[in-house]
């Protein structure tokens, strides 16, 4: 049985590029921007710290708030949660990702472990330094880059059974 990861953050923020980087999956768009309708499941097999496979399957969610009514049905049964944001995260966009750590980690039992928050650095090189929202200061996070395809190997999320 595979592992559900939910990777969900605000419209525009790089989701898709971070799960096809993840998943070694390629896009065939392109270039172009197309903002993801709901939800792409990617599915892949990678090898843990301690050499074990793990099969993944990667719910890769539109961030738009108007896919909220399927939020419910996306988050059941996922032992880990993604959040990604732009690095210069706007008020707004922290208040978003602490709703949707709300939604989809404090509702459905993940622990803080269980989750990760990757502020992706797009663009130019931002001077200011990215910094998660105070309700998400235990959750492990990191700065990516991911126009480059690199720098994806900070933060760690512990992988629970599923439930």
């Amino acid at each position: 049985m595979a592992t559900k990861v939910v990777l969900i953050g605000p419209p525009h923020s790089g989701k898709t590029t971070l799960s096809n980087y993840l998943a070694d999956a390629t896009d065939s768009t392109s270039g172009e921007y197309h903002p993801t309708s709901g939800v792409r499941i990617l599915e892949f097999s990678c090898n843990l710290p301690d050499s074990k496979a793990v099969d993944i399957e990667l719910w890769d969610c539109g961030g738009n708030p108007q896919n909220e009514s399927c939020w419910p049905a996306i988050a059941r049964g996922a032992a880990a949660l993604v959040l990604v944001a732009n690095v210069d995260i706007p008020d707004s966009e922290g208040q978003f990702l602490e709703m949707l750590y709300l939604r989809f980690a404090a509702q459905h039992g993940l622990k803080e472990s269980q989750c990760a928050v990757f502020l992706n650095q797009i663009g130019e090189s931002s001077e200011k330094v990215g910094k998660v929202p105070a309700m998400l200061t235990k959750v492990p996070h990191e700065i990516v880059s991911m126009e480059n395809g690199s720098n994806v190997h900070g933060a760690s999320v512990e992988l629970s059974p599923q439930r």
